[in-house]
């Protein structure tokens, strides 16, 4: 089986730890938002789910005591559950299953329902922002003390005017009024509660939107409630470098070097009429050593020679087959005489790939590519109607492109927004205002580069993608080797501090897993009556190689484990043994 997972597609998965998704499509719009907004969040992050509409359940719904965790998931489905499916909620949290609440109008709900969720009293309300204090909960580990993030539009949702003594805040906005809580304490064998406050309308683009910082409290949350054992396809913390424009630097690339002895693997985008012998012997070194990977970026900077581009020439004109098949001679001929192995992943200047360029791409066993941009389109054209996998952001995404579905995008790069007309690099391009290059700073700003390089690597990791530590070579140009040294070794510390620890990749590697990924699903997870086991069946395509997290609780918090999952076509089971 060979399926591309769609964002708004329906994938529902068998077994007793699955999440059970309440949701009511006879609210139109509250459910076009769940189903715009939320759940392509649950398909990225690979949780097993089924969704209950309570609009089409008759008398032969399934029972709701089977599962891991059951969600409301959208504004108006707390106040319209109805006596006896309540009731049977609450038996199943006693029994152990998870309950979370996407639901921001739970102000409308009954008394018990509210109770359930930490709410004695509260009123409707609109909120412009969020903030974290020093909680230490397993759900916010990710988000540090300070945290403020101010939406774009005010978030319509619950104000909590006084809390249930069984529930702690999480979250609040800039006013205290709560906007997440969890249950404080959970009774032996049962089911663990949460809610958010606010709407799921916070998910939208013109809100707030996904990929800018609090995806983590969506994908922890539910792994948090959900009873364990949980396994999900969630993506591991991969971590990896990119640098465009290399020209050797002042120092033959020894940069990259600094970089390797902190776990790097940088993906080096070649200007290839820019590099001396010296430059040329090192990144061979490197490419044979496997301690960096090698992309032709273009042949040089824009106007230093013709031609400049390689795939598309930057007005977004194609070149014709005979000029594409000199570009492409003229490549073979530098890697063999450099013996340098191209990397599989493409990394262009400026992201302009030519259509007529695939045929020579597919060739040559490079069907990857790190574009903010479609295909056949110049960095200048507006990309505004370009709507990848999973949310439509220009900046993470990963899927097959259009017009050759063989051709995979594959990218994780902090823009600050969605489209890349609005945002240009954004702060992915970490040293961007960090050094002097190009009269950008007054002086090289090392904290600043620490701190630009670190919140692009979080906000990758945190929503679940993969951190990127992108950069241009002529700002490396100007920063001397201690400055460099302090700058990716500061990097590292804050890395050291996650509540996770980073994998450092090539950017290879992470396509080739985001291929697998996007193709492959959990069909089934069930658990044994113990829980000292987890037995889950994949459904997909997988050519390298997958990992499956295995949650279980772990004190306050929850422990993952990670389950390799070796190449396969069509379906895969495997059983996880639980050390409890």
């Amino acid at each position: 089986m060979d399926v591309v997972l769609q964002a708004t597609g329906n994938y529902p998965s068998t077994g007793n730890r699955v999440l059970l998704l309440v949701v009511n499509t006879a609210l139109e719009a509250e459910y076009t938002a769940f189903e715009r907004t939320l759940l392509p969040a649950v398909h990225h992050f690979g949780f097993p789910y089924r969704v209950i509409d309570l609009a089409r359940a008759g008398a032969d719904r399934e029972p709701l005591t089977d599962a891991a965790a059951i969600v409301l998931a959208h504004d108006g489905i707390a106040s319209t559950l109805g006596e006896v499916l309540w009731k049977e909620i609450v038996t199943a949290v006693r029994k152990g299953c998870g309950a979370l609440s996407w639901d921001g109008t739970i102000h409308r709900a009954d008394t018990a329902v509210r109770m359930f969720f930490g709410i004695e009293d509260a009123v409707p309300a609109e909120f412009d922002d969020i903030w974290f204090g020093d909680s230490p909960h397993y759900v916010s580990a990710w988000q540090e003390a300070g945290a403020h993030y101010r939406f774009l539009r005010s978030v319509p949702g619950t104000a909590v005017t006084r809390q249930t003594a069984s529930f702690e805040t999480i979250a609040e906005d800039g006013v205290g009024r709560p906007l997440a809580a969890a249950v404080r304490k959970v009774f032996v064998d049962e089911g663990k509660r949460y809610a958010f406050y606010f709407s799921p309308l916070l998910w939208q683009r013109s809100v707030f939107g996904h990929a800018m910082g609090l995806d983590d409290l969506l994908w922890r949350s539910l792994v948090w409630v959900a009873r364990k054992p949980f396994a999900a396809l969630l993506m591991p913390p991969f971590v990896t470098c990119r640098i465009d424009d290399v020209s050797g630097s002042y120092d033959h690339l020894d940069y990259v070097r600094v970089l390797n002895e902190h776990g790097w693997i940088p993906n080096l985008g070649l200007f290839l009429e820019d590099l001396d012998e010296e430059d040329l012997k090192a990144a061979s070194r490197l490419s044979r050593e496997g301690k960096a990977e090698i992309s032709a970026h273009s042949f040089d900077e824009l106007e230093r020679c013709k031609p400049d581009q390689i795939y598309l020439k930057h007005n977004g004109e194609e070149y014709e087959p005979e000029e594409l098949a000199e570009h492409f001679q003229r490549l073979d001929s530098f890697y063999e005489k450099w013996d340098i192995t191209p990397s599989r992943t493409v990394n262009i200047h400026y992201d302009e790939l030519g259509l007529n360029a695939l045929p020579y791409l597919y060739k040559r066993n490079q069907p990857f590519t790190m574009g903010l941009i479609p295909f056949g389109v110049a960095w200048s054209a507006n990309s505004y109607s370009w709507e990848p996998y999973p949310y439509g952001h220009q900046g993470f995404n990963y899927g097959p492109m259009e017009p050759d579905h063989r051709f995979w995008n594959v990218v994780a790069h902090h823009l600050g927004g969605y489209k890349t007309p609005d945002t240009h690099m954004g702060v992915g391009e970490f040293l961007g205002s960090c050094t002097v290059f190009a009269g950008e700073n007054g002086h090289n700003d090392v904290s600043r580069a620490v701190d630009r390089g670190a919140a692009a690597l979080k906000i990758g990791v945190g929503s679940r993608f993969f951190g990127t530590l992108m950069t241009h070579e002529q700002r490396i140009a100007v920063i001397p080797p201690d400055e460099w040294l302090a700058i990716v070794s500061g990097i590292s510390e804050r890395l050291a501090r996650w509540p996770e620890k980073p994998v450092f990749e090539s950017y290879d590697r992470i396509a080739a897993y985001c291929k697998d990924k996007r193709r492959t699903r959990i069909v089934s997870a069930a658990a044994s009556e113990h829980r000292t086991e987890i037995r889950f069946e994949l459904e997909g395509a997988v050519e390298t190689g997958l990992s499956v997290a295995v949650f279980t609780d772990e004190s306050e918090g929850c422990r993952c484990e990670w389950h390799a999952v070796g190449p396969f076509s069509g379906r895969r089971e495997q059983l996880a043994k639980i050390v409890l």
